[in-house]
């Protein structure tokens, strides 16, 4: 897969679940939930933003750095979603999403990877 497909994966994985996260917020199927899904929605949905910015992938300053915060952002979410999940229990949604996350840090680091072997 090449750094650019990996790229794309990423844009359309944050964007899926910026509006996921949101959805699942905004119809009231987590209780408690609703600010902290619709506040990391929202930060997905730009960082998605961010990423596609750069359409050269070889940006040392935009695509390296929009990754690093989609991997930061989704191991914050991840983390903070896990706590609360195995601790006060929530919607099925939540794992989708904790799975959503992992698959992004994933394809993160192998862009990472890529990009490194290039040079």
């Amino acid at each position: 897969m090449s750094a650019k497909t990996i790229r794309h994966l990423i844009i359309g994985l944050l964007m899926f679940s910026g509006v996921f996260h949101l959805a699942v917020a905004l119809l009231g199927s987590a209780p408690g939930l609703g600010l902290p899904l619709a506040a990391f929605g929202g930060l997905y949905t730009i960082i998605s933003f961010y990423v596609r910015r750069d359409i050269n992938d070889g940006s040392k300053t935009h695509s390296r750095n929009a990754i690093i915060a989609a991997i930061i952002a989704c191991g914050a979410g991840l983390t903070l979603g896990s706590i609360h999940y195995f601790g006060n229990g929530g919607p099925i949604a939540l794992p989708i999403m904790f799975l959503i996350d992992l698959v992004v840090i994933g394809a993160g680091v192998m862009w990472i990877m890529k990009m490194r072997a290039k040079t």
